[in-house]
Order: C-alpha cells, then structure tokens, then sequence
C-alpha cells in the first residue's frame, strides 16, 4: 500500500498506517503556514472532512498533539490548539536550552564514530540555503531536521523522548514577530552548533546551542 500522503488540498490518504502521523505533520505544518493558530478549536467532524478520513486516525492524531503540548484536550470540550502565557513560553525555552545543549554536547563526543556525520552536515547545508529573512513551514521543517540531526547523533534514549513533547513550535508561531525581532545571527549561530559538533568538541558545542535558545530566552523577557 502506498505512504500516507498529504495532497496538494491537505487531504490525507490512508495508507500503511501512517495516516495519524500525516494529520499530525499537515497540523503542525498549518500553525506556520496559518492555516490553524493558537487558542483554535480542532473538531472532529472538522478535521475527518478536512483530511477525508475517518475519527479514529483524527482522535490519535489529537492524542498525540496533545503529548506534544500542542493542544489540550479538555472533556466535553474538544480539542484546541494551546494558547501560552509568556512566562511559560520563557520556562519552556528554558528547558529547551538545557536538552538541546545536552544533545549537543553528547553528539560531539559521539561525533568522530557517528554515521551520522552526512546527515547533520545535510540538514546545516538545507537550513542555511535560507535567506536572513527566512519564515514559514519549509523553513520550521528545516529547523526541525537540523536539531534531529543532533538528537540523532546524540543517541540518547531519553533526550529522543523528552526533546517531542517540548512546544517549541507553538512558541516559534504564537511569538514569532518576539524572536525574529533583531535576530540576524542564527545562520552563524547554526554553523557554530554544527562545527563544534563536527569537530567533536563538546563544550563549545553545548555553549553555542544554549547561546542560541539563550538569545531567544533574552527577547521573551525583554518582551514582557
């Protein structure tokens, strides 16, 4: 049977049983293209005519959105996309700094050894083929891809499963306009992260990804 696949109207065909993990990506993918946005509600009925699928895909695909901190399921209520208070946006990237410098750091020890050197250097050359001004979907999914890259050279089990429920994508959305504001740095900050990594150095390579969630952290507060 063919992939679960998204088609050019965001309907999604069923198929070797991928269609819940379809809905969640073309989801995701909506919050930076703006086709869905924080505080909105997901219905059912909404969603299965969307996707021209049925509410058993729809209601996994809400369930793992939900463990991602994407929306909350409330009972009799539904689902809706998460709205975040600034100062849990600021806690979240805090956590974020700790588990991405982490990565980082444990994919440069790991780095002279790892088969996955080609995919890290892939995923920096894909997210630097941006310009400056960069935004949207394609470029989320590129940014997503590279700090994979690192998790995946991090082999760490648990960072695999912590770094997921993160909501680091309803804070680059509801905040957007807050963290590009002044941020011209994160092409060389990307390539730092990258080449300490690379050049198996873990220390620098924790300090440049903690630098860069750091100068996020500093415009939320400042913001607020």
């Amino acid at each position: 049977m063919a992939e679960a696949k998204v088609n050019q109207v965001g309907s999604i065909q069923p198929g070797n049983g991928r269609t819940r993990e379809a809905v969640v990506r073309d989801i995701v993918t909506g919050l930076y293209d703006g086709r869905y946005e924080p505080g909105q509600r997901l219905q059912e009925a909404q969603l299965t005519a969307t996707y021209g699928i049925s509410r058993g895909p729809v209601r996994e695909a809400l369930n793992a959105l939900s463990a991602m901190g994407i929306v909350d399921l409330t009972p009799q209520r539904g689902a809706q996309v998460r709205v975040l208070g600034i100062e849990e946006a600021i806690d979240t990237l805090i956590v974020a700094q700790t588990l991405i410098g982490l990565s980082a750091r444990l994919a440069a020890e790991r780095a002279s050894q790892s088969p996955l050197r080609d995919r890290l250097v892939k995923s920096l050359e894909a997210i630097l083929a941006f310009d400056a001004e960069a935004a949207g979907a394609d470029f989320g999914k590129a940014r997503d891809s590279f700090y994979g890259s690192i998790t995946a050279m991090a082999s760490n089990v648990e960072l695999s499963r912590l770094l997921p429920t993160v909501r680091i994508h309803l804070i680059r959305v509801q905040f957007r306009s807050v963290l590009r504001a002044h941020e011209t740095r994160w092409r060389g900050d990307y390539r730092r992260i990258a080449d300490a990594i690379l050049a198996g150095r873990p220390r620098e390579a924790e300090a440049a990804a903690r630098a860069h969630l750091g100068r996020a952290i500093d415009r939320l507060r400042a913001f607020r």
